[in-house]
């Protein structure tokens, strides 16, 4: 069964620049490359319908396997439809003549700017054909709607798939603690390696010298924090605070 490109785009009067442009985006874009994929492509003015014109453009906005929207000249009806089209996460590409602003709603989203020069539709329909072929291999369809819709199916709904996760998350959680104990324990056993180190390269310095009693005190020190660093640590910082004392009482003596 062939599938079905509908075409929103400004349409406009027979023999107006609009429509000479929107048919010149069809002859010479869409309907070249949308075939080599098997599209049948459609546009309201070109179908055939006896009931109302509006209710069936809304019928192929919906059921159609493509929608390809031309944006051009922002046309309100062409965003009108184009919602509708999202509403319904189902795969859509977005076209622009030119560099023209596209209003802030949909302008995060990719659109192809083209031209009706040769050139200028050639790249056009390599760009869309790179987009067919990821609508083709079953890539997801993003859109403002749909992106905010499944934001809120997932606050609402409780599922089991949910509740799986957000119990995975909790687990992780608990397991912080004891994680940062397992961190704190490996830095304390490579910091007592590289103490020890440090004392041996002390050692070696000293073999046939006395050792001094400022040495010796840097090894008691050494071999304290080695031990038991946190302890280590505190005798530091009072020795420190005690040399500040020392300096501090000499200088009010001069």
């Amino acid at each position: 069964m062939e599938k079905v490109c509908f075409m929103i785009t400004p349409i406009g009067k027979e023999g107006s620049d609009v429509r000479k442009n929107a048919d010149e985006v069809l002859d010479y874009i869409v309907n070249p490359i949308c075939k080599e994929y098997g599209y049948s492509v459609v546009r309201a003015d070109k179908m055939a319908n006896s009931g109302l014109i509006t209710k069936a453009i809304i019928e192929q906005i919906i059921t159609a396997d493509l929608v390809i929207a031309d944006l051009t000249g922002n046309n309100p009806n062409v965003f009108y439809e184009l919602a509708i089209r999202h509403s319904y996460r189902k795969p859509t590409i977005q076209i622009v003549k030119g560099e023209i602003d596209i209003p802030f709603d949909v302008a995060n989203m990719r659109t192809i700017s083209y031209e009706t020069t040769l050139s200028g539709a050639d790249v056009a329909k390599r760009e869309i054909e790179a987009t067919l072929k990821s609508i083709e291999d079953g890539n997801s369809v993003h859109n403002p709607v749909s992106e905010v819709s499944t934001l809120l199916n997932i606050s609402a709904n409780s599922t089991e798939e949910n509740a799986e996760v957000l119990s995975t998350l909790l687990l992780e959680v608990q397991q912080i603690p004891e994680n940062l104990k397992v961190l704190e324990s490996n830095i304390e056993a490579r910091f007592s390696q590289m103490l020890s180190a440090f004392i041996e390269t002390i050692k070696s310095e000293h073999t046939n010298e006395p050792i001094k009693p400022e040495d010796k005190l840097l090894e008691m020190f050494m071999n304290n924090l080695m031990s038991n660093p946190q302890k280590g640590i505190q005798s530091f910082d009072a020795l420190m605070k005690l040399q500040e004392k020392i300096d501090s009482s000499q200088k009010n003596q001069k």
